[in-house]
């Protein structure tokens, strides 16, 4: 009778240990089950700016991820011929580093910036035009396919990635182009079975953008398609990983719900990966009509960032990506020539312009400090 009665009473300590204990506290756990890194997007266009991002991400991180989309070298890549010049010193600067004991996930893709067509050219520059007969080209040409499959084989050569995406926010392809969606997922089916002939154990997955599976906060989407769509690519992927960046919804940075994660994770059966998000720390708007306002604060970063750091751990996530390590208002004031779209993740860092540490910064390094240890 003693006992029982015990054990009842310290049931309902428990339960008003944790309705009391401050939100943002981080479970006290030993191990975390996921990987956490950065892409190396500088701060500025500088060699002081590179190194500084490479020395933190390595600091502050275990897996860092190529994020590669700026093009693709389509005829390079059909003929089996040299890349660019200038492609290959980016793709040397991105493997030389000391990677030391940090894992490498590395993200391709066919699509373009906007989402609703076949990747630009990548030539000697960037996001080039593509010429005949590539501009007339489908997912699914056999052009495309060969050539799409060669360069990723060559790619995952140059980087030795431990974990590989396909294709970036492919999801967003079913907003803006639907019509095109079929022969994307024959692009993606016919290389991810080329590419599992050869490297059978690689962790090939894809990622979609989150805010499409919210319509509430986004009247440009449909739950059910998005859904479908799910189910199209779900036997042509390992994992499946998103990117997360809910301020670009009719959330703005005004709220986050507590039920984001949980609803965005229940949509899958496959392993998940966080492959990029973020979260504006401060105030911004938009520089182009409609003029809109995000009202970001250090409280919010770290709220948002708490929330999907425990998330990943409760759904066994195999890694989390925050996209940019430090506020790159050099450069986005320089070489981006104060670029509306490079605005949007302009203030999320968990480091600010001058390389002060922010409030999520801490937490980050909380969950960090814990031993790695898979499941």
């Amino acid at each position: 009778m003693y006992k029982n009665v015990m054990i009842f009473f310290i049931g309902i300590l428990c339960i008003f240990f944790y309705s009391c204990k401050d939100d943002n506290e981080i479970i006290e756990i030993e191990t975390r089950n996921f990987y956490m890194g950065f892409t190396p997007w500088p701060y500025d266009a500088t060699q002081s700016a590179v190194d500084w991002t490479y020395s933190t991400i390595f600091s502050h991180g275990d897996i860092v991820s190529q994020h590669i989309e700026e093009g693709v070298p389509w005829q390079e890549s059909y003929d089996s011929t040299a890349f660019s010049s200038n492609f290959m010193n980016e793709i040397q600067t991105r493997t030389i580093k000391n990677y030391e004991n940090h894992s490498i996930v590395l993200s391709l893709n066919p699509l373009n910036m906007q989402r609703n067509s076949l990747a630009p050219y990548r030539g000697e520059s960037e996001a080039m035009d593509l010429q005949s007969p590539w501009d007339t080209l489908q997912f699914n040409s056999s052009q495309v396919l060969i050539a799409y499959e060669n360069y990723v084989k060559r790619m995952i050569q140059y980087v030795q990635p431990d974990y590989l995406i396909i294709g970036i926010e492919v999801n967003l392809l079913l907003r803006n182009n639907p019509k095109q969606w079929d022969a994307y997922v024959e692009l993606h089916s016919y290389v991810y079975s080329k590419i599992k002939e050869i490297y059978p154990h690689l962790p090939i997955g894809v990622s979609v953008f989150s805010v499409p599976y919210f319509p509430e906060w986004s009247n440009e989407d449909n739950l059910q398609v998005q859904l479908d769509g799910l189910k199209d690519i779900n036997p042509y992927i390992d994992f499946l990983a998103y990117s997360v960046h809910p301020f670009m919804s009719g959330l703005l940075a005004e709220s986050f719900p507590d039920d984001y994660f949980k609803r965005l994770f229940s949509y899958t059966t496959k392993p998940i990966a966080i492959s990029e998000s973020s979260y504006p720390a401060q105030l911004w708007q938009t520089i182009k009509e409609p003029i809109l306002t995000w009202n970001g604060t250090q409280d919010k970063q770290e709220s948002f960032l708490y929330k999907m750091l425990e998330a990943a751990h409760q759904q066994n996530a195999l890694f989390v990506i925050w996209f940019t390590v430090r506020d790159y208002d050099a450069l986005w004031n320089g070489v981006m020539n104060q670029d509306p779209i490079g605005l949007i993740w302009r203030d999320t860092g968990l480091f600010d312009e001058q390389g002060n540490k922010r409030k999520s910064c801490n937490t980050w390094l909380k969950w960090l400090q814990k031993e790695y240890s898979s499941k």
